[in-house]
């Protein structure tokens, strides 16, 4: 339970705020493209963060750096609330993320370190439940947190979460690192990870799910922008128009658990990016017949979400199953990859909003999701023919 605790702060700092995103564009007094960056920002030094602590937690333990971190998530939070201009904001954000990047990248190492390889796929299976459950609710609390105090309320409510796992983590986790080789830990990690991106396989497997990073990130980050100044809808309500598609991800991780193993990673990964696309199609295609409800908009994305569900776990398993004696490296550079996607695409949002011909329509949401999601199907299908038959 702790280890779910600390693995859901991640998720919860990227979606609680994102109801927020026109408001604090108006009360910082910036433009769009600056406020996306209070994501992208966020998910750069996750995917280095990602990169970092595991050696970090291999060299002087998993519950310092677990600790560590937790504080800095606290810290950070604490620097959001209390910012008064964008450039204090971006780097509160920086440390929040390092932070929650430690409970995201220690949870699962911890698992490795304390479970058999029979107990150890159903405990992550907690954690990525837990981490798929945080989305579904963080944006409706954040809406109705931002409707009732203004903006800065979903930051209190973040340390506030914080300082409880940070209490509940020093009480109940112990050390668990196994006493071996610590020390030159970075430098195996260095030359495993050199090796690893050499391998024309891998980069398949890594680069579809970057693809499918960056329509998940193109939602979340364009979303508040289509359903709060396009259609009006008030910050309260906009985090329930988001569950949609983190419920059909929720389902589709369920399904790929249950018989993904049956069916195969190659085709989970088809069939997950041709869904995928499809939620997205449907919704393109009510906003061009003139259906401009958010139903109409987010509603399709139900199939997005249960695509996601399908493609991404298995682009993880076959990332980290090209070279097994390199699971740990490519665990790392396959997870700063996809977050990497994830900031581009935040990136590509806010600067296709603050263009003129663009910023009334959500086309800036739909360009990246369009190029992303085909530019991954077109990848899946060629592992799929290439590399898994």
């Amino acid at each position: 339970m702790v280890l779910v605790a600390v693995s859901m702060l991640q998720p919860v700092a990227i979606n609680m705020y994102v109801p927020s995103l026109p408001g604090m564009e108006r009360a910082l007094s910036t433009d769009a493209t600056s406020i996306q960056l209070t994501i992208t920002v966020y998910l750069i030094a996750t995917a280095i963060g990602q990169i970092i602590m595991g050696p970090l937690s291999d060299r002087f333990g998993r519950r310092p750096v677990l600790l560590s971190g937790l504080a800095l998530f606290v810290l950070g939070s604490i620097a959001c609330a209390l910012a008064t201009t964008i450039g204090t904001l971006l780097l509160a954000r920086v440390l929040q993320a390092i932070g929650a990047c430690a409970g995201l990248s220690l949870a699962r190492a911890i698992v490795r370190d304390t479970s058999g390889s029979a107990t150890a796929a159903g405990r992550i299976g907690y954690l990525n439940m837990g981490m798929a459950i945080a989305p579904v609710f963080a944006p409706a609390i954040g809406g109705l947190l931002d409707q009732a105090y203004g903006w800065r309320a979903s930051f209190n409510f973040m340390t506030a979460m914080g300082c409880i796992v940070l209490t509940y983590a020093f009480v109940a986790l112990g050390e668990t690192r196994p006493v071996t080789g610590a020390a030159s830990s970075f430098r195996i990690w260095l030359a495993s990870s050199g090796r690893l991106l050499s391998l024309r396989t891998f980069w398949i497997f890594a680069g579809t799910l970057m693809l499918l990073s960056t329509m998940f990130f193109a939602l979340i980050s364009g979303a508040p922008y289509v359903a709060i100044k396009i259609l009006g809808v008030s910050p309260g309500e906009f985090g329930f128009y988001l569950m949609p598609m983190v419920l059909g991800y929720i389902c589709g991780n369920f399904v790929t658990g249950r018989f993904g193993a049956s069916i195969g990673v190659g085709r989970m990964i088809s069939i997950g990016n041709v869904l995928t696309l499809l939620g997205l199609f449907i919704s393109i295609g009510l906003y061009l017949l003139g259906f401009l409800h958010p139903l109409a908009l987010f509603g399709p994305m139900i199939l997005t979400g249960v695509g996601n569900g399908f493609s991404l776990p298995n682009a993880i398993a076959g990332a980290v199953s090209v070279a097994p004696e390199l699971a740990g490296a490519a665990s790392g550079v396959a997870g700063a990859l996809q977050v990497g996607g994830g900031a581009i695409a935040t990136l590509i949002v806010g600067r296709l909003f603050d263009t003129d011909a663009l910023a009334g329509t959500p086309w800036p949401m739909f360009i990246p999701m369009i190029l992303g999601g085909v530019s991954a199907l077109c990848l899946g299908f060629f592992a799929k023919s290439r590399l898994l038959q």
